[in-house]
């Protein structure tokens, strides 16, 4: 594993751009408000911080769907597969290399799976003690909505978060201890005791 996050192989480079930066279309999100509707052509904004960064006007087609972005328009390809309990899943065909992909990210003035634009997640870029923070924000998330889950989800839900808080809490403790102890004019190096 390579350089990243804040320390020595921390985590893969931290140079690639971030998935949660770019503007992204999801074949589901159009799929469900009637984007992907043949005939149908409707604005699509990407918000940022609720100011619109990108605006696009989606054109639905049979099997492809075009994007217009200011002055230049994009041609997406659509397939469908067909589903366990009947129905149909939409799909994307990649620009660059063909594949079937849910998401598509716009870098570099066209359209393209996370591969071929290189992009990686925020996720991929943290160390030990980033996703152990991750990790205990979304069991929070799952233990807040939990009424919505199964009583058996329920269960391992709560056993999951006690260990993660469990690790959570030791590593705040010691980084408290960091900050107290370089606050007192001692460093950690030459410190035996906490």
């Amino acid at each position: 594993m390579g350089k990243g996050g804040r320390r020595k192989g921390a985590g893969r480079p931290p140079h690639k751009l971030k998935a949660e930066n770019t503007s992204v279309l999801d074949v589901g999100y159009l799929s469900r408000h009637g984007h992907l509707d043949e005939g149908n052509w409707k604005r699509l904004y990407w918000q940022q911080n609720d100011e619109v960064r990108l605006e696009a006007l989606v054109k639905a087609f049979d099997d492809h769907i075009t994007v217009d972005i200011g002055m230049s328009s994009h041609w997406i390809g659509l397939t469908q597969t067909t589903c366990h309990f009947g129905g149909v899943r939409r799909w994307f065909i990649c620009t660059r290399c063909g594949k079937r992909m849910g998401m598509l990210y716009f870098r570099k003035s066209y359209f393209a799976c996370r591969h071929c634009q290189k992009i990686a997640y925020q996720s991929q870029s943290g160390d030990s003690e980033d996703r152990l923070i991750w990790q205990y924000h979304s069991f929070l998330h799952k233990i807040a909505n939990k009424k919505l889950l199964p009583p058996r989800s329920r269960t391992r839900i709560d056993n999951n978060f006690l260990e993660i808080a469990c690790h959570y809490d030791a590593m705040l403790d010691q980084a408290f201890r960091k900050i107290a102890m370089a606050d007192s004019g001692y460093t950690f190096k030459n410190s035996t005791r906490l």
